[in-house]
């Protein structure tokens, strides 16, 4: 049993309490980095109503989530398969994640991910629960948002490598059916790096739509300091455009139990 109560916006905090069970599986040969984890568990979350989050509808929920990951990461190469399905009172969804990462002699690296999700029913009215193309509502409250409501200004520029996984914001930011989105990269030199980023989104009563992006990716500590600066994009030519500064994304590490990771880890 784990529980939480942060605020979600200044004027209003959140409760999440979540029983769960986990049932992690080594393989018999324990030099074998392949590590599997099933993850099942119920997420209760109260929300405070907000004057300045205007989706008050679904202050209180209850969902429950069943996650399954197949992880092996080596030196020169990593793997990692999720599986994730989730069911509450008013919407049940379905999701697949695929990481591939590989380090090559000559040192540069390549990065793909896959990933791609359906609701299997969804009777909201409002995207709070939809699949995000490049910034998750995270409404399970997984993630660690420096400025949760924040939709300008520095702290909305932080990224989170979920969902559609997009660093440029489009003009169809969620998807209320169906998401399925491919990310890629590759070392230019040294930890500057070039990445590119495609997906296709339904949402109810539209056409499917279709968006890109791709920028140079300033790699300095992979998964604890990197700076995201797009160049071309369903936008156009970004770094052309006004308030081009706004439009960088970042991922900054403070956490000390992550950051403790750093200097622990083995493998890369």
């Amino acid at each position: 049993m784990s529980g939480s109560y942060f605020h979600y916006a200044p004027d209003a905090a959140y409760t999440k309490l979540t029983p769960n069970v986990q049932l992690r599986i080594r393989e018999n040969d324990f030099r074998d980095n392949r590590k599997q984890l099933i993850y099942l568990r119920q997420v209760l979350v109260n929300r405070e109503k907000s004057e300045i989050v205007m989706d008050n509808s679904t202050e209180n929920y209850s969902v429950f989530n069943v996650k399954y990951f197949n992880t092996k990461t080596e030196v020169t190469k990593h793997f990692n398969l999720m599986g994730d399905i989730q069911f509450a009172n008013k919407f049940g969804k379905i999701a697949g994640q695929i990481e591939y990462r590989k380090l090559f002699e000559n040192s540069r690296q390549i990065n793909l991910r896959f990933y791609a999700g359906s609701f299997l029913y969804n009777n909201t009215n409002s995207d709070f629960f939809s699949f995000a193309l490049d910034r998750p509502t995270d409404y399970l409250f997984d993630y660690g948002y420096y400025g949760r409501s924040e939709s300008t200004g520095f702290y909305s520029q932080q990224l989170i490598i979920a969902e559609g996984g997009f660093k440029s914001k489009l003009s169809t930011p969620y998807a209320n059916q169906w998401i399925s989105t491919i990310n890629g990269g590759f070392t230019i030199w040294n930890w500057i790096e070039m990445y590119g980023d495609v997906g296709v989104l339904k949402n109810k009563y539209q056409n499917p739509t279709f968006g890109f992006d791709s920028g140079i990716r300033l790699n300095l500590v992979t998964d604890y300091f990197e700076l995201y600066l797009p160049v071309y994009s369903s936008n156009g030519w970004e770094i052309s455009q006004n308030k081009y500064n706004e439009k960088i994304r970042f991922i900054i590490t403070f956490s000390p139990k992550i950051l403790v990771n750093l200097f622990n880890r083995k493998w890369f």
